[in-house]
């Protein structure tokens, strides 16, 4: 059994023929074996447990080659025959890492690790390194200027030309007579034009930085603050290991992990790194900033600057996000270096996802399209990872901003209505180690991200931005209240099929402004969807990606409005609730997540029926015009409902995952149900 990839790493477990051991995840450090094997493997004498023992004992052992490990042992009841009992042993040990410091770290007080017996380094399985973070290593820091630029400004010019021409033909030819349809599609129409004309304006511009790589021998200090959550102790010491593995000199960063979910077994595991382990305050405590993932940065950084007032730069690293550039700190802190000015460096954040990237968590068109645009305009914002901030520019805001939901977002137009610049490094500094690929996880993740998005830009203070600025935050607010546009083009294409149509339009209408402004969506949407130096490129459908990415923007619609809402008639004074996103999926059915798409589906299924039985389908001329507005809706729903199933093989096996866990679920509840008879 091989635990990790890199060969210091490795432990090699070969218990006896008849030890019989099944390992319970790749990530975590457990293995339960029987009794019998767990003598031979751990040199330790058991007593005679009984049966439904459930304590628990720290025993010092050593594995086969001798060397100490910390052993936990669980002793639980085993399911068998009446006759004879059995009972399980579980044996969790922890790896030492190479890159160990003989010495252990300082403990802060109340630090879950302080009151820990001191033994060797413990055993602990280090999560394997992505493919996705090996190919962005292996493809280099490089990137070349922009190219090809001409396309997009084309294609926008085009866009404009055309919806010039539509909105005063739209007027003229809606239905009078029907004015409870027609006025609130034409304010539709107006709505989707503003949004892609703000996507227009701001993707006139985009630019690159010049490189500046810090030079060998001229390194700074650097310090590093992962916050960590209850994430699997795997996960986590894959990202320090990949941290610690760059072009960086070790002694010049202190890594520092924030545990905000107290976890005394990862701070046994960061013993032995080359880390400091931190345990802030808990949430709402007296003296905490912030209740969520800024408090817990905040009182990262004042222990950070406490021990190490000589550091300048600060980098922020999500616990499960592996470094994607060897040279992350060397090119990023070398645009600090470069211009003192900046505030912060943003890099590209990818994830390792499944084939197709069925939930576009690779977010291409936004981290290698947009954010050159905003980089031209000096509206970059932090994306939360694969990030280094500028000491002076972090303590001038007032440290990480606890107000809203997040703080990634709000501490970067904090630094611009300062007078700070931003940068966009176009290298992959950050790669998830996992993504959501089940859609009540997309729903938490992108709904928290739309949340802090239109809450900001609402209620948030913007004092300060530049009119370029402005307009480039306005985008984002503009792209999560499209999604009310939905209630407009549903039901117009159901009306539509019933003979009653917003307006009329005759044949030679419909090629002259309906049709050119629809070709031109379509060329301004595949002109910013051809994402900047990518390495998939040989990999990469332009239209089947483009039709991937509409399927989410669609298929998220409902999560949006139902965020907007909150956001909006929440007030400012009235924060959500943070979560942190779940780091395993749940591939299962999630029927009940998708009800309003379904709805939609079978609405306009039904509608469509009964217009063919009943003959009120009006001609083929007046149709197409809601075909497109709202028809395209319909199968970009029926996309997003076939992803509720991700991750089975099949709907037949879906359906029986769902009834399974429906028993198992049965099963609990009336376990807990009292029973008669018993006091």
């Amino acid at each position: 059994m091989k635990y990790g990839e890199d060969a210091a790493a490795h432990a090699w477990l070969t218990p006896p023929a008849p030890a019989r051991i099944a390992a319970r995840s790749a990530t975590q450090s457990e293995m339960r074996i029987p009794i019998a094997a767990s003598r031979r493997l751990t040199r330790v004498l058991f007593d005679r447990l009984p049966p439904n023992s459930c304590e628990n004992r720290e025993q010092a052992g050593h594995n086969l080659d001798g060397a100490p490990i910390a052993t936990l042992i669980r002793s639980r009841p085993r399911r068998s025959s009446p006759r004879r009992r059995r009972v399980d042993i579980e044996v969790v040990s922890i790896t030492s890492h190479p890159l160990r410091r003989r010495e252990d770290p300082q403990r802060a007080p109340g630090d879950p690790g302080a009151g820990l017996p001191h033994r060797e380094p413990p055993r602990v399985v280090i999560a394997p390194p992505g493919q996705m973070a090996r190919a962005a290593r292996a493809f280099g820091d490089e990137y070349p200027p922009i190219s090809r630029h001409w396309l997009v400004r084309g294609a926008g010019l085009a866009y404009l030309l055309a919806s010039l021409a539509y909105i005063p033909w739209l007027f003229g030819a809606l239905n009078h007579e029907l004015p409870w349809l027609s006025w609130p599609f034409f304010a539709a129409n107006l709505f989707t034009l503003l949004t892609t004309f703000l996507s227009v304006a701001n993707h006139w511009w985009r630019a690159v930085p010049e490189p500046h790589p810090l030079p060998h021998g001229d390194e700074p200090k650097v310090g590093i603050i992962v916050p960590c959550c209850g994430e699997p102790v795997g996960m986590i010491l894959r990202t320090i290991s990949s941290i610690i593995r760059q072009d960086w000199p070790r002694e010049r960063m202190v890594i520092v992990v924030s545990d905000d979910g107290h976890d005394a077994a990862l701070a046994l595991a960061l013993q032995s790194w080359p880390v400091l382990y931190h345990s802030p305050p808990p949430r709402f405590a007296p003296g905490r900033d912030g209740a969520a993932k800024s408090g817990n940065l905040n009182s990262a950084f004042s222990m950070l600057v406490a021990r190490h007032p000589e550091i300048c730069y600060i980098e922020t690293r999500d616990c499960d996000d592996e470094l994607g550039s060897n040279g992350f700190l060397r090119q990023a802190v070398g645009q600090l270096e470069h211009n003192r000015r900046l505030a912060y460096v943003q890099t590209i954040k990818e994830a390792q996802v499944s084939a197709g990237d069925p939930f576009n968590n690779r977010e291409a068109m936004f981290y290698r399209g947009q954010m050159l645009s905003r980089n031209a305009a000096n509206a970059t914002f932090p994306c939360g990872s694969g990030l280094v901030w500028r000491r002076a520019a972090l303590e001038d805001i007032g440290l990480f901003p606890t107000w809203n939901l997040v703080e990634d977002l709000q501490s970067g137009i904090e630094a611009l209505r300062r007078g700070w610049d931003s940068c966009y490094l176009p290298i992959v500094g950050a790669v998830g180690q996992h993504s959501p690929e089940d859609v009540p996880n997309v729903y938490k993740q992108r709904g928290t991200w739309a949340i802090d998005t239109v809450r900001l830009m609402i209620w948030g203070d913007l004092r300060g931005l530049k009119p370029r600025q402005r307009v480039q935050f306005a985008e984002l607010l503009c792209y999560y209240l499209h999604a009310f546009t939905v209630l407009v083009y549903i039901p117009c294409i159901v009306l539509a099929l019933l003979g009653y149509v917003p307006f009329r339009a005759t044949g030679a209408g419909f090629v002259a402004h309906v049709v050119p402004l629809v070709l031109a969506t379509e060329a301004w949407l595949m002109a910013i969807n051809r994402p900047y130096n990518d390495r998939r490129r040989r990999q990469r459908h332009p239209i089947r990606e483009l039709w991937r990415v509409r399927i989410i923007w669609s298929g998220l619609a409902p999560v949006f409005m139902k965020a907007s809402l909150q956001a909006i008639l929440g007030g400012p004074n009235r924060k959500p609730i943070y979560k942190v996103t779940r780091k395993y999926s749940d591939p299962r059915w999630h029927w009940n997540q998708t009800l309003p798409q379904t709805a939609v589906l079978m609405l306009v299924l039904c509608t469509l029926l009964y217009a063919l039985r009943n003959g009120t389908l009006p001609r083929p001329i007046v149709l197409l015009p809601f075909v497109y507005w709202g028809g395209l809706y319909v199968a970009l729903f029926a996309g997003f409902v076939a992803r509720s199933w991700h991750g089975v093989s099949s709907l037949r096996l879906a359906l029986l995952a769902q009834r399974k866990g429906a028993r198992r679920r049965s099963g609990k509840a009336d376990a807990a149900l009292p029973q008669r008879g018993v006091a």
